[in-house]
């Protein structure tokens, strides 16, 4: 395995857990919304928009300067 496809694959891992976080963040998010737990309720929806931006932007090809 060279050095690219091994970096590809550590993205990869990288992308699916930040996808899982941010899938995780948002049913916290909702169960803290069912008991009334406003600010609880936010952080966690905060957190699960974040890490899934992340994990989408690393998805996105990057445009090359050259």
């Amino acid at each position: 395995m060279n050095q690219r496809a091994f970096m590809t694959r550590v993205a990869n891992v990288v992308n699916l857990v930040l996808f899982v976080a941010a899938c995780a963040a948002f049913a916290l998010g909702l169960h803290a919304l069912g008991d009334r737990r406003d600010l609880q309720a936010i952080y966690f929806l905060l957190v699960g928009g974040i890490a899934l931006r992340s994990a989408t932007e690393m998805l996105r090809p990057r445009a090359s300067g050259r």
